[in-house]
């Protein structure tokens, strides 16, 4: 057993929004040009490939702030910085809200801050002053997607699983079992409580450092979400 324990959980605050952007569900469409040559090395004719934005993975294609420019230009990102640790590592970021579908996506840089080092997609898209001003639904090709339940999320792994509780630095973390949807997944995944409701007192003991099964009585029921996925590239 293994954990995946993201050191970014409270990175998500520092979201940049441009305006609500419940579920969005549409496409971004980018034309990218390219000539088709014969084996001579003569250009035949141009071919149009078109490249998608709407799953998280396929931002996982972009692998530099130079690329990210590129393909959505800078009038589209607001560049920033998120803390991790605990508050002892400093990452420059960059905010990037597609033109097209309004999906939010968190580019985190190397120290280079042209390199990827992790990029994140929040459930909450938050203010500069920790105001919650809307939602978004970033789906992953293996099935999970920001906003899923704790119940949903179990249901889709096929099997419980281990989780920390909630309110500390490093809450929501899932143990990932060998062999589980969740290990074979490359998105990591944050839970926590859903921010936009009055926890009933029944699901306060969940608050705590400690470890729950989504097996265990106070976990049935509890209104748990996944509220930020992670992709790093080295991870798996």
């Amino acid at each position: 057993m293994k954990i995946a324990v993201i050191i970014g959980l409270f990175g998500l605050f520092l979201f940049s929004c441009g305006g609500d952007t419940d579920n969005t569900g549409e496409n971004n469409d980018s034309e990218m040009t390219v000539d088709t040559i014969d084996s001579t090395g003569t250009s035949l004719e141009e071919e149009t490939i078109e490249v998608l934005y709407s799953t998280f993975e396929d931002y996982c294609q972009i692998t530099s702030k130079e690329q990210l420019i590129s393909e959505f230009g800078e009038e589209n990102l607001i560049d920033g910085e998120s803390w991790y640790a605990e508050g002892t590592v400093r990452l420059e970021n960059t905010i990037l809200t597609n033109p097209e579908n309004g999906q939010v996506i968190k580019y985190l840089w190397k120290e280079d801050g042209n390199t990827l080092n992790f990029l994140e997609a929040s459930y909450y898209i938050i203010d500069e002053q920790y105001a919650i001003q809307g939602t978004q639904i970033i789906s992953s090709e293996c099935g999970i997607s920001t906003g899923m339940s704790l119940q949903d999320l179990k249901e889709w792994n096929g099997a419980d699983f281990n989780f920390f509780g909630f309110g500390w630095d490093y809450e929501g973390g899932i143990f990932e079992d060998e062999g589980s949807k969740i290990a074979e997944c490359p998105i990591q995944i944050k839970l926590s409580f859903d921010l936009e409701i009055e926890i009933p007192e029944e699901y306060f003991e969940m608050y705590s450092d400690q470890v729950f099964s989504t097996a265990d009585e106070i976990a049935q029921g509890a209104p748990v979400l996944i509220i930020l996925l992670t992709y790093r590239p080295a991870d798996k």
